[in-house]
């Protein structure tokens, strides 16, 4: 059995092909970056166009392949056209990695509309399904199996007050993991997710700028009060989630700065998942935990 601890990452990716969705920032940024470095062949994709178009350039300019396109998760038309031209470029797919997502202005449940709904569930939620079975078919026409990680969140988890649409649909790409995994078993195909805990993404960007006490409460609640989660750990948390031959099918890493409600977490889980089935790794200087 390989063991994809035991090479590195460019021996495990050198000469795949990874459609990255929402790869032109943030975490999909960064994990695209870390890709290409390693040799992968990655298509970059998502809204608006030119931040697809321009990392892809970027991953070029360091001596990597890529090419970006814009492509809507809800519109089917364009999810396929952006499938074709992958297949077109590179001619496979092995690997696909959703960033998808939106959020929208906190507000207490009682005043969310139905609008609000569509809206959101439109991408979180819809999106990553049909962009998921859309890449599933392909790689269950090739034969060769595939890997997938979807991006949740640990607000899918745990509530917090004034964002429930938000954790509503992260909690459905968490139900959405396990199913898409058991569908796709028998073709080879893995279904992964990370869940991850505040990152410093433009999204999160955009709401501390709005909110500047909620900045200060996340800060608060880290023992240095000075970091969060970094965009380079949940790339690696992604990566981890890849191995060749993995021990599990379907599995959530809920990956966190280093807060110390993580902290004190970790510490009951030590012991916990002897009993329960979740299993305490930790990463760099966040924790993770899978929940099989």
């Amino acid at each position: 059995m390989a063991n994809w601890f035991a090479t590195a990452p460019e021996e495990q990716l050198k000469g795949k092909t990874a459609i990255i969705m929402g790869g032109g920032s943030g975490i999909g940024k960064a994990t695209a970056e870390q890709f290409a470095a390693a040799g992968a062949n990655i298509m970059v994709c998502g809204v608006p166009e030119q931040i697809c178009l321009d990392t892809a350039e970027e991953l070029r300019a360091a001596g990597g392949k890529a090419i970006g396109m814009v492509c809507d998760g809800t519109d089917a038309n364009q999810v396929q056209a952006m499938i074709d031209k992958t297949v077109a470029e590179f001619g496979d797919i092995d690997i696909l990695i959703s960033t998808a997502g939106i959020s929208l202005p906190r507000m207490n449940a009682m005043d969310a509309t139905e609008a609000d709904w569509d809206k959101i569930f439109a991408v979180n939620a819809k999106a990553n399904f049909f962009l998921a079975t859309a890449v599933a078919r392909f790689m269950k026409e090739k034969g060769h199996g595939g890997k997938m990680v979807l991006i949740s969140s640990q607000r899918g988890i745990s509530a917090m007050e004034n964002i429930a649409l938000y954790s509503i649909t992260k909690a459905a790409v968490m139900g959405m993991v396990r199913s898409l995994a058991v569908d796709f078993a028998p073709y080879g195909i893995t279904v992964n997710g990370i869940a991850p805990g505040y990152v410093m993404t433009p999204m999160v960007e955009k709401v501390f700028a709005d909110n500047p006490a909620q900045k200060d409460y996340v800060y608060g609640r880290t023992p240095s009060k000075v970091k969060m989660g970094s965009l380079e750990e949940m790339a690696n948390a992604i990566y981890f989630r890849l191995p060749s031959t993995p021990p599990v099918r379907r599995s959530f890493s809920m990956v966190a700065g280093p807060s110390s409600k993580c902290f004190v977490r970790a510490a009951a889980f030590r012991w916990l998942h002897l009993f329960l089935p979740f299993h305490f790794i930790p990463i760099e200087r966040g924790c993770t935990w899978k929940v099989q």
